[in-house]
């Protein structure tokens, strides 16, 4: 029978060890411990589930209502870090691709042959709006 392949987001098991992947309560980054009680709610309809984790770790500690998300498994700490990676720079394609065309209508341009707001409204609504700020500015 093969093995079950093990992602990132695969639940713990008990007694599973793990690192912290950022500061915990008493528990710096990078803290070794071993998973001793897994709750939470998982989703029958086939969402994300809240899964939370007692750890104990190293120094005897133990920590409850730990994350899934502040968990790793230390031989998918590299995965880990890849994915964190692409994550921010998708993070930071989306917030550059979302200013360039707020750039462009605050400079008054048109950014690409009437894809903007003026392209949803009546060109008679627009000349009856542009009429009435002159009569109330002129």
């Amino acid at each position: 029978m093969p093995k079950k392949t093990i992602q990132l987001d695969t639940p713990f098991r008990k007694g599973e060890k793990v690192l912290t992947t950022r500061d915990l309560r008493g528990a710096p980054e990078g803290t070794v411990g071993k998973v001793k009680l897994i709750n939470g709610l998982s989703d029958v309809s086939g969402g994300s589930p809240w899964l939370r984790y007692w750890v104990r770790f190293e120094d005897g500690s133990l920590l409850g209502h730990v994350d899934h998300q502040d968990l790793v498994r230390p031989d998918m700490l590299a995965a880990w870090h890849e994915r964190v990676e692409a994550e921010a720079r998708a993070a930071e394609e989306a917030a550059n691709a979302a200013a360039a065309p707020a750039a462009d209508v605050a400079a008054g341009g048109d950014s690409g042959g009437g894809s903007g707001i003026e392209s949803m409204i009546p060109a008679a609504l627009l000349e009856r709006s542009k009429a009435a700020k002159a009569r109330l500015l002129g």
